[in-house]
């Protein structure tokens, strides 16, 4: 299985350095997608919620493969 990386872009790059196996790109982009919307729900509750924070995934070379920005985790109503 391919490796993919993970990292928060949130104002500062915070590198994952290890990664984790993912069965497809797509795999790994729903588990960015719920990184994302479990850290929102915590800023909420801070009071505070970033939109333009995101998730790079990178691929085993380094390469990016794919961003989820926050705003696009989320469905916003009203």
């Amino acid at each position: 299985m391919p490796r993919y990386f993970l990292s928060l872009r949130d104002g500062e790059f915070l590198r994952d350095d290890e990664g984790q196996e993912f069965a497809s790109l797509d795999a790994a982009r729903d588990t960015a997608v719920r990184g994302a919307r479990e850290i929102m729900a915590e800023d909420v509750k801070r009071g505070v919620l970033s939109l333009g924070d995101s998730v790079e995934i990178t691929d085993e070379n380094g390469q990016r493969v794919a961003t989820v920005v926050f705003r696009d985790a989320i469905e916003i109503n009203g």
